[in-house]
């Protein structure tokens, strides 16, 4: 259970783990609401630093996915725009961004994902599961991108 000023949750709200899932969610106790998208009010970039520093999967990398057998794993990053089916996510309770500005950052993290893959120790790189835990608006940023 996390609650107070750092998560950046409007008050009463509290980030707890899901058994089932695996996953944060977002619970008021008075009220017993439950969701899995942050609550109104929300303080996205207090919000972000938060979940990155303590709800992150920071042992899922590229590396530690390997040799998997016969087994296929998946990964992305997703961003949304103003115009998706539901312009929300756990960063961001209502995004803004158009959706030319969301294809743009998409070629942005891809040059850092092709940086980091061509040489990573290039400082301009970063893997994906690294940029997904930041930047992605799926749940899946938690464990990385990993679906």
């Amino acid at each position: 259970m996390s609650s107070g000023p750092e998560t950046g949750l409007p008050e009463g709200w509290e980030i707890r783990h899901s058994n089932s899932k695996n996953l944060p969610y977002y619970f008021h106790p008075a009220t017993k609401d439950s969701r899995w998208e942050p609550p109104a009010g929300t303080d996205p970039d207090a919000l972000k630093s938060f979940m990155a520093k303590y709800h992150s999967s920071k042992g899922v990398t590229p590396a530690n996915l390997a040799n998997q057998g016969d087994k296929i794993r998946a990964a992305h990053l997703l961003v949304k725009h103003r115009d998706s089916r539901r312009p929300a996510s756990w960063r961001e309770p209502r995004i803004t961004r158009s959706k030319e500005d969301a294809v743009e950052a998409i070629k942005v993290y891809l040059e850092q994902i092709t940086a980091y893959e061509n040489d990573s120790s290039d400082p301009n790189g970063k893997s994906l599961s690294e940029l997904a835990m930041t930047e992605s608006d799926c749940s899946s940023a938690r464990k990385g991108g990993d679906l």
